[in-house]
């Protein structure tokens, strides 16, 4: 008879294999569908605006181009040309180092940056799939606790990392992978005890993004919040506390290099982008509700925007139904406000794209629920036959 100690290494060993398992499944699977996805938009691209750069980077090939969306023009220059202050777009210094950086570094291995900055980004992809899975188990997310319903929720947690329509912004040449997987990998080396894995994690989120501060910040607040079921040691504070190098030594680097700490501050004014109220943001970019039988997307971006908000936002209401730590509702909420005091509604979904508080609690939702779950996943399934039935005008894909 195998002892209790065999039992529960095996058991771990096993939902890790699980785990991984099925976040290389799902990963291959949806990879595919966002493959087709773009290529068939990508078909009848227009885009007339200033900061429609972003589609010379393999004109004549629809789906490698897609891997090249947004700022990949920025984070591409400032792997050539390092930190600059231009006209207009023309500019490097609002630009995090951390995943060009990486970027450049994996690209060593294949001969290219752009090559390495994709392959680092679909590793991020898997690897945040798997560390979500793993989150919410050593969370204990769930309504229910017995171990189906941890399962449940671990599986539903990894499928919705890659299947939610906003991670598409995981499969382009952009910061949004690396620092989602980086803020899963916080996370889970809070409740796991794993300070170096806080350490080099925290530091790489803070020079990816400035937001890697308030993920930090909610680490903290996990650390409290559990103080009773994993204490930290002195040597956890501290490396929480050493994470803000990677803000501390860009800011620095931006000094030596243009004279100003906070040039990738200033220099977004030009882009509209300034702290502000969130009505003040809905009202400036807000052009009406399109019809249905135009694509325009100066109007549909907003609508889309509020509309994912408002249908996610009764989530918050069900934080302690769902067992979910208040460090990770109010990771939520600080995700969901970022975009709307910056000025800048277009950029909520890429915020989105890596927010932990909805990846777990939508799984927790859906997870012991199959007719529901079925009729949410039948509904996205109509939103994606939707957005393909605009293949003929394109011009929304912009």
């Amino acid at each position: 008879m195998k002892s209790p100690l065999f039992q529960r290494v095996f058991w771990s060993a096993h939902e890790r294999g699980a785990d991984l398992t099925r976040a290389f499944a799902a990963y291959a699977v949806t990879r595919v569908a966002f493959a087709v996805f773009v290529w068939l938009t990508g078909h009848h691209y227009d885009c007339g605006r200033a900061g429609c750069l972003d589609r010379g980077f393999v004109p004549n090939n629809f789906l490698l181009n897609g891997l090249f969306q947004w700022d990949a023009l920025h984070y591409w220059q400032l792997i050539r040309r390092g930190y600059y202050v231009g006209e207009n777009y023309d500019t490097t210094a609002p630009f995090f180092p951390g995943f060009p950086m990486l970027a450049w570094l994996v690209g060593r291995l294949f001969g290219a940056s752009l090559v390495g900055g994709i392959v680092l980004n679909h590793l991020c992809s898997i690897a945040g799939a798997f560390g979500i899975a793993r989150l919410s188990r050593h969370l204990g997310i769930g309504e229910n606790v017995d171990e189906g319903s941890r399962s449940a929720v671990a599986r539903d947690s990894t499928l919705f990392w890659l299947a939610s329509p906003l991670t598409i912004f995981f499969c382009v040449f952009l910061s949004e992978s690396l620092f989602a997987s980086l803020s899963v990998f916080v996370m889970l080396g809070i409740v796991t005890r794993r300070y170096w894995m806080v350490l080099v994690a925290g530091v790489l989120l803070t020079c990816t993004r400035n937001s890697g501060i308030f993920v930090i910040a909610c680490a903290a607040l996990l650390a409290f919040e559990r103080r009773h079921e994993f204490r930290l040691s002195s040597r956890g504070w501290v490396a929480l506390a050493l994470t803000p190098i990677g803000l501390l030594a860009f800011m620095l680097y931006e000094q030596l290099k243009l004279g100003d700490p906070l040039a990738w501050v200033h220099d977004q004014v030009r882009w509209n982008r300034f702290l502000t109220t969130p009505w003040r943001t809905v009202a400036d970019a807000w052009y009406g509700i399109p019809p249905l039988n135009e694509r325009k997307v100066d109007a549909m971006y907003p609508t889309q925007e509020l509309l994912a908000l408002a249908i996610t936002a009764p989530l918050f209401l069900l934080r302690g139904r769902l067992r979910i730590p208040w460090s990770i509702l109010v990771l939520g909420i600080g995700e969901w406000m970022i975009p709307l005091l910056s000025h800048a509604l277009f950029s909520a979904s890429r915020y989105q794209a890596g927010n932990l508080y909805f990846a777990l609690a939508i799984p927790a939702v859906l997870a012991n629920r199959p007719t529901l779950r079925a009729l949410c996943w039948m509904l996205f399934g109509m939103v994606i036959a939707w957005y393909l039935s605009t293949f003929p005008f394109g011009v929304w894909a912009s």
